[in-house]
């Protein structure tokens, strides 16, 4: 990996000092985040059910020698399921925070089935200090691994689960 794509991975947290890049530069490159999901879980309809949840972990981006890590992420999840059929819509957003302090946020949404997970579109929309004005898009995949369900007194289950969040042709552009 080049020190310009070592400095554009940076926009997602990779705390590399680097040259800037300009507008007009695209890299391209895959991320992932092993995290650990809390949330509850609402009957919203007699067959659906509606999931506010968040997911935080390190962040890792592949690089030719193997995963890199590269910061935190966190996101917010809000999901609806319908119970006959299993399918899932969510969305939410996520915060990338680097070594440095620096942050990188966006914006996601999936569609898939429950406990399988979702695929999607994921928008990089703004960040801070180094990442102040860069932009990007890439597929988003949120596969779920372990659920621990806990049924309450009031009727929501809070739901504890792990898995990956997988960023594929992450395209990012500079500021």
């Amino acid at each position: 990996m080049t020190m310009f794509a070592r400095a554009l991975v940076g926009a997602l947290c990779v705390a590399v000092a680097g040259p800037a890049f300009a507008q007009d530069d695209v890299q391209t490159f895959n991320a992932f985040a092993v995290v650990n999901a809390n949330g509850t879980i609402v009957r919203s309809a007699e067959k659906q059910v509606v999931v506010a949840a968040s997911l935080s972990g390190p962040l890792f981006i592949e690089t030719d020698e193997g995963p890199q890590q590269a910061g935190r992420v966190s996101c917010a999840l809000s999901s609806k399921i319908d119970q006959a059929s299993r399918k899932t819509s969510a969305s939410g957003g996520c915060t990338f925070t680097a070594g440095d302090g620096a942050t990188a946020w966006g914006e996601w949404d999936c569609a898939g089935y429950e406990l399988v997970g979702c695929r999607g579109t994921f928008k990089l929309t703004g960040g801070t200090a180094r990442f102040a004005g860069a932009t990007g898009e890439s597929t988003l995949v949120w596969r779920p691994t372990v659920h621990e369900l806990k049924k309450q007194l009031d009727g929501t289950t809070l739901d504890n689960a792990s898995g990956i969040v997988l960023w594929r042709d992450f395209k990012l552009k500079g500021k």
